[in-house]
Parts: structure tokens; C-alpha cells; sequence
């Protein structure tokens, strides 16, 4: 590394994934409050020292939770969407990546549930970004705008349009959590073809 530091082993790096994988179990199961660094340590089975030795506080710990799992639905979510050509098919692929990502990964998603709810930075705001920030929105209001630009949206305001469809793929989890058994691709279908018909230029438009 060109700081000088030491590359973390294999091992070091496979018990430090073993600790945020213990963190979002814990929190997803027994909410913030009882994720103590003892809890997460005893789901482990390891010493609570043997967790401080790699993170030197829960706020730390849980903040390389929120890092990972943003990092693992970037990977999974990034490609699907970059490999689309048209707005219309980039709309698709945005929101069908995002409900397959939400349900294929409930327990990380819970787990930031819980961070978001109750973690706060020093001066009392939320440590974890809202889905409907501007730096979450940004992104999506973008692919919106170049889809009006290019002709293939209607005229509509971006911000707002990226605000109810993440409301809506936000929502899916709390849907998955109270109703396990829900056809995920139904939902995916129907949500995609709403937002089709909300998004698209009319016949009467030019």
C-alpha cells in the first residue's frame, strides 16, 4: 500500500467480514439498541476484545456495515442498469435490480433499517443518508432528465417522479418483512409498468 501500511492477511480480512456479517444479523434481529459490541461479539463467538482489536467502537463497526452493504447493492445493482442502452430501459432495469437486490438481501437491508432509525452523528443529525437525500436522488433524477432530453419521457418534474419510485422500491421491504410469501416478480412487473405509463412521452406530446 503506498501509505506503508500493512495489507490486512487473508485471515484478518475473513474475521473482520465474519464481524459485519455477526452486526447485521444481530441488528436485524434484535434491533439497535441490543447490537452492543457484546452481543455482536457472543453471536461470533468471539471475545468482545477480539472486536475492538479490528474496530475501535460500535459506531465504527456499524459504519463499515453501511459501507459493505452500499458497496454489495452498487455491484449488484451498477451493472444491470450500465448495461442498458435507452432511458426507458435503464427506468426497467433501476427498479427491477433495486426489489431482486431488497429481496435476495432483507436481513442487510433491516440492518440498515435499524442504523438509519437510530445512529446519529455528533451534532444529532442521522449518520446514514436518506434514499430520498439529494445525494441518493441524484443519480436517479439524472437518468430521468437525460430520458426527457433524448425524447423518451414526458415533461414532468424529475425530482419529484425520483422521489415516488424510490418511495416505492423503499417500501418493498417492509412488504417483504410482513408478507414473506408476496410474488416478488408480480410486484416487480406491476411497479415497472407504472412507472412506464407515469414517465412516458403521450401520443399527444411531441
Amino acid at each position: 500500500m503506498s501509505d506503508g501500511q500493512k495489507r490486512p492477511s487473508f485471515i484478518e480480512a475473513a474475521r473482520k467480514a465474519q464481524l459485519i456479517t455477526c452486526a447485521i444479523e444481530t441488528l436485524a434481529t434484535e434491533g439497535y439498541a441490543q447490537a452492543s459490541l457484546a452481543h455482536i461479539a457472543q453471536r461470533a463467538h468471539v471475545s468482545k476484545s477480539a472486536i475492538t482489536y479490528y474496530f475501535n467502537s460500535k459506531e465504527e463497526l456499524l459504519k463499515q456495515v453501511v459501507i459493505e452493504v452500499y458497496k454489495g447493492a452498487a455491484a449488484y445493482i451498477g451493472p444491470r442498469v450500465g448495461a442498458q442502452s435507452g432511458a426507458s430501459e435503464r427506468l426497467r432495469a433501476y427498479i427491477e435490480a433495486h426489489i431482486e437486490y431488497i429481496s435476495q438481501h432483507l436481513t442487510q437491508i433491516m440492518a440498515l433499517a435499524e442504523i438509519g432509525l437510530n445512529m446519529r452523528n455528533a451534532d444529532g443529525k442521522p449518520a446514514l443518508v436518506g434514499l430520498t437525500d439529494e445525494a441518493a436522488l441524484d443519480p436517479l433524477i439524472r437518468l430521468l432528465r437525460r430520458g426527457q432530453e433524448a425524447g423518451e419521457f414526458r415533461d414532468f418534474d424529475a425530482r419529484v417522479v425520483a422521489i415516488t419510485i424510490r418511495r416505492a422500491i423503499d417500501g418493498t421491504s417492509r412488504l417483504l418483512i410482513g408478507h414473506p410469501d408476496l410474488d416478488v416478480g408480480h410486484y416487480t412487473r406491476e411497479l415497472v409498468t407504472l412507472f412506464e405509463y407515469a414517465t412516458r412521452k403521450g401520443n399527444n406530446e411531441t
